[in-house]
Formats: C-alpha cells, sequence, structure tokens
C-alpha cells in the first residue's frame, strides 16, 4: 500500500519518516510473527516497530502525482456543489438498506453494548472458541486492515483479547473515554501505570503495560505485551480522549496525525463506544485518503454505503459525514500550492460546511 501521508500536521510544525507500509491480503497472518518469551522477558525484549519521531518538527513525504490529480478531482467535483446536496446525500446513505444482522447478535443480547446497534453478518469476526464478539472486518480497497467493534463490556473483555490474540492485533484504537457525561461508555481493559498487569479468560490471556506516551494533549500511545498459549506479542494502544459522542472534534486534522501513527500497523482494531459512529469515521477517513494515494476517484457516498455493508450503521450522524469531507478538503487546502486549485472556493465551501456541522 502507497505511504499514507504526505506530510503530518502537528501543533507547531511539520514531521514524517520516509519508508512503505507492508502489504497484506484478506486472510490472517502465522502466529510465528508472535514472539516467544517468557513473562519476566516482556520488559527487556519489547523490540516494537520504528516509532514516528515524538519531537514536534514536521518533515514531508512526497505525495505521488496520481494523488495530487486524485485530490484535485475531489476538490473541484466537490467545491462545485454545495453542502446541503452533501446533507441530502447523507440521507440517501440513511434510506439504504441495511445489511443482514447475524443471528448470533440477537443469540447473545448480553453480550452487546447496545440493543438496537446490530453486528452484521457480512464480515463478522468469529472467534475460533465459538463465542460471539460484536465485531466485523473491513474490506476495502482488496485489503483487510481493520476491525471495527463496540467498547468491551466487563463481561466481554475476554472475547476481546482473545480476537487480539487470534487475529494477531498489532494496535488498539480507543476512540472514547471509559466514561462520558457520567455514562459509562467502555471498561477499563487495558492495563495502565496504576494496573500494569490484567488477567482475562481464566488468566489464559495477561496484558502488561510497557510504557505510556503522550503524543497530543489528548492522545496517549500505550505500549502493551499480551502473553497467551500462543506466545508473547506486543500491541500499541491509541486513547484519543475528548472526541464526543455522535459529534465530530474541533480540531480538523486530529485523525490524520493519529493515523499517520497507525498506519505502520498491519492490522488494528478500532472502538469506541458503539463502535459505529467515531470509529465508522475514522475507518472512512483512512479508505478515503489511501483512495486518493492510490491516485483512484474519491466517492465518499459509495465509501461509506460498502463500509456499511460491514459495520452496520457507521458514520452516525450528519456531522460525521460531513467531517470526512471537511478532512480531506482541509488537507486539500494545505496542499493548495500543489494542487493549483481555487483557493478562494474552497476555502469560502470549507466556511459554509464549518458554520453547517454542531462543533462539541
Amino acid at each position: 500500500m502507497s505511504v499514507f501521508l504526505t506530510a503530518v500536521i502537528t501543533m507547531s510544525g511539520r514531521s514524517g519518516r520516509s519508508g512503505k507500509r507492508r502489504q497484506d491480503g484478506p486472510g490472517r497472518p502465522s502466529r510465528s510473527r508472535q514472539k516467544q518469551h517468557t513473562q519476566r522477558d516482556v520488559q527487556s525484549a519489547y523490540e516494537g516497530p520504528r516509532e514516528p519521531p515524538e519531537q514536534p518538527t514536521v518533515r514531508g513525504w512526497e505525495d505521488t502525482r496520481d494523488f495530487y490529480s486524485a485530490l484535485k478531482i475531489f476538490v473541484n467535483e466537490t467545491t462545485r456543489r454545495n453542502v446541503k446536496e452533501l446533507v441530502n446525500e447523507y440521507a440517501e446513505l440513511n434510506a439504504m438498506p441495511r445489511p443482514e444482522t447475524s443471528p448470533e447478535f440477537t443469540r447473545h443480547m448480553d453480550c452487546n453494548r447496545y440493543r438496537d446497534v446490530i453486528c452484521a453478518e457480512q464480515g463478522r469476526v468469529r472467534l475460533d472458541n465459538g463465542r460471539y464478539i460484536h465485531a466485523n472486518w473491513i474490506t476495502a480497497l482488496g485489503e483487510q486492515r481493520f476491525i471495527c467493534t463496540q467498547g468491551p463490556l466487563e463481561t466481554t473483555c475476554a472475547d476481546f483479547w482473545t480476537m487480539v490474540v487470534q487475529e494477531n492485533i498489532e494496535s488498539i484504537v480507543m476512540l472514547c473515554d471509559t466514561v462520558e457525561q457520567n455514562k459509562t461508555k467502555c471498561y477499563q481493559y487495558w492495563s495502565t501505570p496504576d494496573k500494569k498487569q490484567l488477567h482475562f479468560a481464566n488468566k489464559t490471556i495477561a496484558v502488561h503495560f510497557i510504557e505510556e506516551t503522550a503524543l497530543e494533549p489528548d492522545l496517549y500511545r500505550t505500549k502493551l505485551a499480551v502473553l497467551s498459549r500462543n506466545g508473547t506479542m506486543y500491541v500499541h494502544h491509541f486513547h484519543w480522549r475528548r472526541w464526543p459522542d455522535r459529534g465530530v472534534p474541533q480540531n480538523d486534522l486530529a485523525p490524520l496525525r493519529l493515523l499517520f501513527h497507525v498506519q505502520q500497523f498491519r492490522r488494528s482494531v478500532v472502538h469506541c463506544s458503539a463502535g459505529i459512529g467515531r470509529t465508522g469515521t475514522l475507518v472512512a477517513l483512512h479508505i478515503a485518503y489511501d483512495t486518493l494515494q492510490r491516485g483512484q476517484r474519491l466517492n465518499i457516498l459509495a465509501l461509506a454505503r460498502n463500509l456499511r455493508q460491514h459495520r452496520a450503521q457507521s458514520v452516525q450522524t450528519l456531522d460525521q459525514y460531513l467531517y470526512i469531507y471537511f478532512v480531506i478538503l482541509r488537507y486539500a487546502q494545505n496542499k493548495a500550492a500543489k494542487l493549483n486549485i481555487d483557493e478562494r472556493a474552497l476555502t469560502s465551501f470549507l466556511r459554509e460546511m464549518d458554520e453547517r456541522m454542531t462543533r462539541s
């Protein structure tokens, strides 16, 4: 797959790292990639993937001509429209039939965080032990890179970590807080500096804290060691706090900065509380950018429709749908000098979109 971002726009500058992402098609990778270590070797044996630099500078990656060509077409096509057309487009998306609900969803209501958020049968993650989990693989552009799932309940944490081990997951992206507006949104399923070891599945899976890094004021990365009967694997847990439920963030380019960190991993789990709104929006942004990176025409409606076939109800609100457009257009605004576009028209369109979206 092509390099994900040309530049990562940080609070105070630009940064990046040269290199190419490894490619994987559908299918489970070999367990041979998991390192075999004893429990006491966890800290010393860690040799995680190369990290982007922590310092707040910005170095750029070069985008391809195909990327700029596809991005320019997207900008020109979008700015010739008006925001009301995008609103109507979302209504069209909502009018489309939902995918088939998995029979397992209704059989295991106690494993579902929300009774009205269905789990589609297509792409449903099937655990080898026969247990059910509210999670779906997303297939896009011929690849399976993301699992979208709900925030684990206390009673489903073992299933969550069983899935991580079984599917050889390298990173977890959490887009909610455990409690929001005095409502529980997710169980504390990962280890922290205050509780460095957690055990699940009758102590057959242990999750060990290694270290935590604040990448931004509201973005934290925790390195975890996961020990199971298959050996030891290392997982990076990214926690983006303060993305409002059913809403969109104040920061327009924060999703791309987060995806910059995540893109180096071959397989990731993404979740919020229900696993459809914030989760679907972030995954849609990844697919949108990757589509442009391949030089292909970007159609947000078709993208969202395909996403919903795998993860029902993804991109939960109109604001989240508009936000997908907004983030890509804001990125294009930063690249305007290389795109040879009508910057005035783009700025005007972004202003109209910003006024339409409800920010939290």
